[in-house]
């Protein structure tokens, strides 16, 4: 949510109760009102003293709205596909229209449009590639990377997941700068205690609840996968599966509580759709560098792209496999009880399948 400060400087929450700690943090003094479009504003005294904190913001919002107003009005792409292409770029996904939305919601793919480790996987190995081919000292490769990722998380209005993503990220560059030993489970637990600490009442938010417990059960399933010598094809396909199946495992018992909402076919179909992030956001780069330096509009490469993941989840669009309106509870204290049994059984040497079941019969 946002609030529009003297109608000029823009601070943004994650929900009503976290205003008056947020404002407190940063020695804000003035009184909210509504204004006549129904828009959170707030009247401040000491207005000089917060304008330098959020001038980046402010800077990369307007970026923002640059760059969904130029996509949305001059770009020659079809409809749906610049929905598509604002909503994997930025997460913003007010121009899909409800059919489309719910296809994706349908196949348990919609996840591709909340920014997130996927995301900010997908540029960090595109940074770091094109880096390394013209500086060779690793810290300040690290430095650039991690400050164009911060720009990125800017940019996108900083959403939870992403938040934990670029925690998680610039932790890894810190190990790798030091040259220790970098651990999956270290670096998820120090992103979790940096989010809080910027954002403590998040830690009760759905978006974090899903982003820290995905994130950990996959972990979990790779710390004990199915081995194979082949490095090849048969790899990518275990470590596909494992991973699809491990990110089904940590969401469906929050999104069931949460959204009402079980969806098995996720299992399945993200088996197909994550592996196409990467050549999704590469052709969306592609599109947007040509588009915005040299007004050129490769609207093949998205329409084609579209198309595809149309097509892939039109093949997994089956609505017996949805269920959607589902009476079920459980108290909120519940959601740490999978992670904590997670963390206990952590070094215990179980297959996925094993891990999995598990998971279930919980």
């Amino acid at each position: 949510k946002r609030c529009y400060i003297n109608q000029d400087i823009i601070l943004y929450f994650n929900n009503a109760e976290y205003y008056d700690y947020k404002l407190s943090r940063l020695n804000i003094k003035g009184n909210f009102y509504t204004n006549e479009n129904n828009v959170l504003c707030m009247n401040v005294t000491n207005f000089k003293k917060i304008i330098i904190h959020n001038e980046l913001k402010k800077y990369f919002h307007n970026l923002n709205n640059y760059y969904k107003y130029e996509i949305e009005n001059f770009s020659k792409l079809k409809k749906d596909t610049k929905s598509f292409l604002i909503a994997l770029t930025t997460g913003n996904k007010t121009l899909f229209e409800n059919q489309s939305k719910d296809l994706f919601i349908r196949t348990g793919t919609i996840h591709l449009f909340a920014v997130s480790g996927l995301h900010f996987g997908v540029i960090y190995l595109i940074i770091k590639t094109c880096l390394s081919l013209f500086i060779r000292k690793k810290w300040i490769t690290s430095i650039i990377i991690v400050l164009l990722l911060y720009f990125y998380l800017i940019f996108i209005n900083e959403p939870i997941s992403a938040t934990r993503a670029f925690f998680m990220l610039t932790f890894w560059e810190l190990h790798s700068v030091n040259r220790k030993k970098r651990s999956a489970l270290s670096t998820i637990s120090m992103a979790f205690i940096f989010s809080y600490i910027a954002n403590p009442l998040s830690y009760y938010s759905v978006s974090f609840q899903l982003s820290f417990t995905i994130v950990l059960v996959i972990i979990w399933f790779f710390s004990g996968k199915i081995r194979t010598n082949d490095k090849g094809t048969n790899s990518f396909i275990i470590n596909t599966i494992t991973a699809s199946t491990a990110s089904f495992s940590g969401s469906f018992l929050i999104l069931l509580v949460s959204f009402k909402q079980f969806v098995p076919i996720a299992i399945i179909s993200n088996i197909f759709l994550v592996p196409l992030a990467f050549p999704m956001m590469v052709a969306c780069i592609v599109y947007c560098f040509f588009f915005f330096l040299f007004n050129i509009d490769l609207i093949f490469i998205l329409n084609y792209t579209y198309i595809i993941v149309v097509f892939l989840l039109d093949f997994f669009d089956f609505k017996n496999f949805y269920f959607h309106g589902l009476d079920f509870k459980l108290s909120k204290a519940n959601y740490i009880i999978l992670p904590t049994i997670i963390i206990f059984f952590f070094n215990i040497n179980l297959q996925a399948f094993t891990k999995f079941m598990f998971i279930i019969l919980l």
